[in-house]
């Protein structure tokens, strides 16, 4: 049997931030180059949805594509999780001692405090969405690398004593 594709005629409304609605990548602006730690190359990064793009309590959204020799240098999230859904090209994703190639439909999800990376060493770009449930602005997910895994484990520990 044969699945019928149904074409649905929709309107699209558009809404000014941070009322909410539907928004278009295009319409964001991307990060300035080099605002994160760990990254490296010519990454290009919109967050898409966050507390500051339309008041998301709990979400974090975005889209990157790392070309040919980029990377992100292994990392956690102290207070969130993440997940990525490759759209087009293909990487190399790695968490523990196991690296995968990321192909266009694949999810990577990394859980809380989850070591993971990204890199890139093909001739083609990798673009992917990205999720983090748990914060609301990506810098709040307890983002930490090598360069600043100390200074966050002592943030951690402290915002999480047993009292």
């Amino acid at each position: 049997m044969a699945i019928k594709k149904i074409k649905a005629d929709l309107p699209r409304e558009t809404y000014d931030f941070p009322d909410g609605g539907t928004i278009n990548w295009r319409e964001v602006e991307p990060d300035p180059p080099g605002r994160w730690p760990g990254i490296h190359g010519n990454v290009e990064t919109q967050q898409i949805i966050n507390k500051n793009t339309c008041d998301s309590k709990q979400t974090v959204m975005g889209r990157s594509v790392y070309h040919p020799g980029d990377e992100h240098e292994p990392h956690l999230h102290y207070y969130a999780e993440e997940l990525m859904y490759c759209l087009s090209g293909k990487g190399v994703v790695g968490t523990g001692d196991k690296e995968y190639i990321l192909c266009p439909g694949d999810v990577q999800f990394s859980r809380i405090g989850e070591v993971h990376w990204l890199r890139n060493p093909f001739d083609e770009p990798v673009e992917f969405i990205w999720i983090y449930s748990g914060a609301n602005i990506a810098l709040e997910s307890g983002y930490a690398t090598g360069e600043t895994f100390e200074e966050e484990l002592k943030l951690f520990k402290a915002n999480n004593e047993v009292k």
